[in-house]
């Protein structure tokens, strides 16, 4: 059986990320798997796709009210954010030996660190760039506020995951390679990425 070829993604938000993720799975014929990927791991799993949403990259509980969770529920408890972490986990394992694909954020490169045919790339961009980009998608002026927006979002997504993979997210040693996307602009950056995956895995 060929191999399955799988891209992980990371990104600061207003990065275009997911633009240059659903862009470059179109280009090559591969599965995307952002939001899609709480509906296969609540499939797979049989836990509620709502939970898993609420769950989704979010900053892990204190350890005081985890703990208190803990208690109510059980060691064992479905909704803990470990055993959650493990669902998706499971789900990103399945979905990388099932098909070639394209995987957005959720420690996925963490995940696959042993899985030889994952690449894994992170995407930033300076902040005035992200807040235009921002800005335009959500239709508003207000620069203060989409700032807001962005720092806190950043913040969740490398809360997340710093405490699953005891990395740093964003940092360059933490991926195999990180791309300005402002540099080159989207187009060319999917492209750039293409090339780096197909000259990775020798595929055409």
């Amino acid at each position: 059986m060929t191999p399955k070829i799988v891209l992980s993604i990371g990104r600061q938000f207003g990065s275009g990320g997911r633009v240059l993720g659903r862009a470059i799975a179109d280009r090559l014929g591969m599965k995307y798997y952002d939001d899609e990927l709480l509906s296969y791991a609540a499939q797979h799993s049989g836990i509620d796709k709502k939970l898993l949403a609420e769950k989704d990259e979010k900053p892990v509980t204190s350890s005081f009210f985890q703990n208190i969770n803990h208690l109510i529920a059980g060691n064992d408890s479905p909704v803990s954010d470990e055993n959650i972490f493990k669902i998706q986990s499971d789900a990103i394992r399945k979905a990388a030996v099932e098909s070639d694909c394209v995987i957005i954020g959720r420690c996925s490169d963490y995940i696959l660190r042993d899985y030889e045919y994952c690449m894994s790339v992170f995407y930033w961009a300076p902040i005035d760039d992200r807040i235009h980009r921002v800005s335009q998608r959500l239709g508003t002026d207000d620069r203060d506020k989409v700032r807001q927006l962005i720092e806190r979002e950043d913040s969740r997504r490398a809360k997340y995951y710093n405490y699953f993979t005891g990395k740093t997210w964003g940092a360059a040693s933490s991926y195999d390679a990180c791309l300005n996307v402002a540099l080159l602009g989207v187009d060319a950056t999917a492209e750039l990425t293409i090339e780096l995956l197909q000259k990775r895995f020798k595929k055409n």
